[in-house]
């Protein structure tokens, strides 16, 4: 290996960092930033509120014991499921489930409330659609406080 070649590698290597850190650094913000922690509570009172009193669906293992911590009882029964990925999203939606996402990407696949954080604040989005299709009705004071997407 050159000297040339050795200046070339490491100067590719430079310029690629920025970008690569500057990506990573993003993760969290546009996964919506809400713990899991936090999205378990908002998750208590939303199945409340759909009539599924202390009872949701769920398969991703962090909500699951964040759920069994708030004394929240994982039921696939249950009328109101979390779901993680697009799978678990258009699963729960056959199943006439209301769907709450980790994000509003899910929507495309039949998510019908996702929690995120916006500017630092927790924000709750609907889709009107989607929330349809559940069959599932929620109060209108809920629906108020909410964006529609």
């Amino acid at each position: 290996m050159t000297l040339n070649s050795r200046l070339f590698s490491s100067a590719v290597s430079r310029s690629l960092a920025v970008p690569v850190l500057a990506v990573l650094a993003a993760l969290p913000l546009s996964a919506g930033g809400v713990s899991v922690d936090e999205a378990a509570k908002y998750l208590l009172i939303l199945a409340t509120s759909a009539g599924s009193e202390g009872r949701v669906a769920c398969k991703e293992l962090d909500m699951v014991i964040q759920l069994k911590k708030q004394e929240i009882s994982v039921d696939a029964k249950a009328n109101v499921a979390w779901a993680f990925t697009p799978a678990q999203t258009k699963f729960y939606l056959g199943e006439k489930k209301l769907v709450v996402c980790s994000s509003r990407k899910l929507f495309v696949d039949g998510g019908a409330i996702a929690f995120e954080r916006i500017n630092g604040r927790l924000t709750v989005f609907y889709n009107p659609a989607n929330l349809e299709k559940s069959g599932i009705h929620l109060p209108d004071s809920f629906l108020r406080s909410a964006v529609k997407v």
